[in-house]
């Protein structure tokens, strides 16, 4: 399915409003722009997630794990990571920490590379 190529400066929240940030780019030679595309190697941390629960003992979203990748699109041989949609839209990832996992929503990204 063809989508938007993610990238590292990229603009997203989980769904309880925390700031997602990825820490370093996995690889820094492809780039879109001037921001390095992401990939399936690539990991994305959520600071201060604003989950109501938890204050009562449940987990805060800690990271996002992307769901989809392109499949002819590689880079060092990886697969890029997709958005189907222009922002903002739910990125078609789950949140890791809280039950049930909810996606992220992505504010802001480049909108004229796809892949698929």
């Amino acid at each position: 399915m063809p989508g938007l190529m993610l990238h590292f400066g990229a603009t997203m929240s989980c769904a309880h409003q925390g700031p997602v940030t990825m820490p370093a780019p996995a690889q820094q030679r492809v780039l879109v722009g001037t921001q390095p595309v992401a990939t399936t190697a690539d990991t994305f941390v959520v600071l201060g997630c604003g989950f109501p629960a938890a204050s009562m003992g449940a987990p805060p979203c800690t990271s996002i794990r992307w769901l989809q990748t392109s499949t002819r699109v590689l880079v060092n041989g990886l697969p890029v990571l997709l958005q189907p949609t222009p922002p903002p839209g739910f990125g078609p990832a789950i949140g890791i920490g809280t039950p049930p996992p909810n996606p992220p929503m992505v504010q802001a990204m480049q909108l004229r590379v796809q892949g698929m």
